[in-house]
């Protein structure tokens, strides 16, 4: 299901552990001549996080991400990609460690 931009949406049975970041935006930096202070921020792009999913402890999860279904994502990851369903990522950025069956 889609969202609007900006949204973070979680889906039933999810578990979210200690410390998880969700980001919908980011700082700007593309002007070299300006502080990136003064920058503003991205567009803001939405999160899905499918049911069963599960996000370890201080994961971090950037804009415009989904995370699968019954998807795992390994304690202290950054996800910066798309999670495929029954899918076990970790690492930063993540890596597909295996497919769960």
């Amino acid at each position: 299901m889609a969202t609007k931009n900006g949204q973070i949406k979680i889906e039933k049975d999810v578990l979210v552990g200690s410390g998880v970041h969700i980001y919908v935006s980011n700082h700007k930096f593309d002007d070299l001549s300006l502080a990136i202070y003064y920058q503003g921020h991205s567009e803001e792009k939405s999160v899905l996080i499918k049911e069963g999913s599960w996000l370890g402890a201080n994961a971090i999860i950037l804009p415009g991400v989904t995370i699968g279904l019954n998807a795992v994502v390994a304690a202290g990851s950054i996800v910066t990609k798309d999670v495929q369903d029954f899918t076990l990522v970790g690492g930063n950025p993540t890596k597909i460690i295996r497919i769960l069956d």
